[in-house]
Order: structure tokens, then sequence, then C-alpha cells
């Protein structure tokens, strides 16, 4: 059983945690839901897809939001205690900085391991899944993500359709515009209404138009042919492209191990590095939370988010130099924890009443 101050330590950095982590969701997954709205209004994703996309999103963002969500409920928990003296009542007991740390240790182990599964494990998959959603359109009939009332494009540019209408079950076309290729000749179809097929045989997708006019011809010459048709067929569904490169987040961790590729070793850290954050910046979350009652919150809090925002800037920028090869792939990007750690005792060192003399005086 846990002491008493350990587990209201616990219980109040862990209510702080669990409401700053769904916030931190709920924007990020909110601003995924509107790129997927525009993504399917510019025919790029099917709309069937989008709330696919939205979980998998959530599932994506996880391991990277739970660090920084960790380190400002630790900030938010301590600071309150630090406003509210009881910081002091805790010292005047005997219950020193490193009982505190011991407690947030006890806390940051589990969100560790947390943090390590979805960033070697869950990550990988759902940035797979997400590849496949977005490239499912490639294999599928153009008409599925088509929309009414815009001129709607092949993936490889032969052919552009307009639909005036579609019916829900998108079975159904009204007032359909058809321009395609075919033996090197234009043509164009005009028809009131429409409708899908799919070959059982072959799998192929048409639409089939009704009651409709073809025009056929060559660009730039008086020699067109006029056709009227009944019923006439468009095959919308191309030939896959050809499979593209798994892109290297989407890659297992299995495969990223003892590769000596720099793309592969930089992902690799990268996966390994949002758990160890956990554990950093729980350790500098402590002293940076210290502050006298009379000092406001909100300082350390926006002195955190810098911190953080630094964090993530130096990761990203140690990617880039890793796999241009300015960093050696010894050094690869392990150096950004220490000098977040560096910085942070900077800070520290300049908030010492001792120090602060010494600048005031320097400067005087």
């Amino acid at each position: 059983m846990l002491p008493i101050i350990d587990r209201y330590i616990l219980w109040e950095v862990s209510k702080s945690f669990l409401a700053i982590t769904f916030m931190l969701l709920l924007i990020l997954v909110g601003s995924g839901y509107m790129r997927f709205l525009s993504e399917a209004a510019a025919g790029n994703v099917g709309n069937d897809v989008i709330l696919k996309l939205v979980g998998v999103e959530a599932l994506r963002v996880m391991g990277a939001i739970i660090p920084p969500a960790f380190f400002l409920s630790i900030l938010f928990t301590l600071g309150q205690m630090y406003r509210h003296s009881e910081m002091s009542a805790l010292a005047a007991g005997g219950i020193g900085i490193l009982r505190i740390f011991r407690a947030l240790f006890l806390a940051a182990l589990p969100i560790t391991l947390l943090v390590l599964w979805l960033s070697l494990d869950l990550r990988p998959w759902a940035n797979s899944v997400n590849d496949k959603l977005f490239t499912k359109k490639d294999t599928q009939s153009e008409f599925n993500s088509a929309v009414a009332g815009r001129f709607n494009e092949s993936s490889r540019g032969d052919l552009v359709f307009y639909v005036e209408g579609i019916s829900k079950d998108r079975t159904r076309l009204k007032r359909v515009f058809v321009q395609n290729r075919q033996h090197g000749e234009l043509g164009l179809i005009l028809s009131e209404e429409g409708y899908q097929y799919i070959d059982e045989k072959t799998g192929e997708q048409f639409v089939v138009l009704k009651e409709g006019r073809r025009y056929e011809g060559i660009p730039g010459s008086n020699n067109y042919t006029i056709g009227e048709f009944e019923e006439y067929g468009v095959r919308l569904n191309l030939e896959p492209k050809e499979q593209t490169r798994t892109r290297v987040r989407s890659l297992p961790t299995s495969t990223l191990l003892g590769s000596t590729d720099p793309e592969y070793r930089a992902e690799l850290e990268y996966r390994v590095m949002l758990p160890v954050a956990v554990l950093i910046f729980t350790f500098i979350s402590v002293p940076l939370s210290q502050s006298s009652p009379r000092d406001g919150m909100y300082g350390r809090l926006v002195l955190a988010i810098l911190f953080y925002l630094l964090f993530v800037n130096l990761m990203a920028l140690s990617g880039a130099w890793m796999v241009s090869g300015a960093t050696p792939l010894w050094l690869g990007r392990w150096w950004v924890h220490p000098l977040m750690l560096a910085l942070a005792g900077l800070v520290m060192l300049t908030r010492s009443p001792r120090v602060s003399r010494l600048i005031s005086r320097a400067f005087k």
C-alpha cells in the first residue's frame, strides 16, 4: 500500500493528465477530421472512409501527445501545490524533494511503457492503415470518390466526367458529361441519366449511360462523328498503379532494427525518443514547477510549453541532420535529451536567489 502522500500526488497528477490528454486529442483529431473533409471534397479520398481515418488518426497521435500531456499535468499539479502552500507544509513535515520525485516516477514508469508500445508497435500500424486508406482510391473505381456538381478527373488524366446529381447509394446518376479517349480520338458523351454496373466475371466497373449522344473526332478538325445510343458503357476502374514504396514511418520496428540506413535509423531513434522524453520531462518538471505562493502558475506553464516546443523542433532538426549526414550515426538524435537537461539546469540556476543577486549586481 502506497503512503498517503504518494497516493495524493498520483491522484492529482492522474486527473490533470487525463483532462489534458483528452483536450489535446480532441484538438488534433478535430483538425484531422477537417483535413479529411477537405480531401473528400477534393475527391482524394472516399466519403465512406472518413470515420475510419479519424479513428486511425487518434491512434497515430496518441504516442506523440502523451509525453507533453504528462509533463503539463505534473507542472499544473505541483504549481497548484506550491501556490496553496502544500509543498511548504510537506517540507515542514519532512517530505523532501526526493519523495516527490519518487511519487512522480511511480506514475511515469507505466506511462513510459504505454508510450513505448504506442510508438514502437501501434503507431507504425496506424500509419500503414492510413496510407492504405488514402491509396485505396487508386485501385478502386474513380466513380466511388466522384463529387456531384464538379468536374472529376481520373488518376491518369485520360477521363473527365461531370455528374449533376448522384443518389445516396451512389448507383444512379443524373445529367452526365464524359470526356475520354479511344484509339487516339477524343470522345464526348452527354446523357440524361446512368447507373453503375459491375461485371461479375471480370470485376470491372462501368457507368452505363442511357438515352444520350456521343461526339467523337480529332480536336482542331471538322471531321466529327455524332452517334445516338440507348445505352452506352464507360469503364471507370483503371488498372492499379505500380506498388509504391512503403513509407519509413509505416514500417514495423522489427524491420528498422539493425539497419544502417540513416533514414531507418532516424525513424527508429524517433520512436524510442518519445518514451524516453516522458522520463526526461518528469525529471525537469519538478525543479521547473518551483515557485512561491505569490507567483502565478501560468508563467510556469508558458515556460513549459516553450520548452516542449523547443524539444519538438530539435527532434525534427536532429532527424533532418541525421538523414542528410550532418551528424554521424553514432551520435544520431540522442544529443537532444542531454541538451534539454542542460537547458533546464541553466534555467534553474538563473532562478536561484544567489545567482539572481549576482546577475543583478553585474548589471548595476
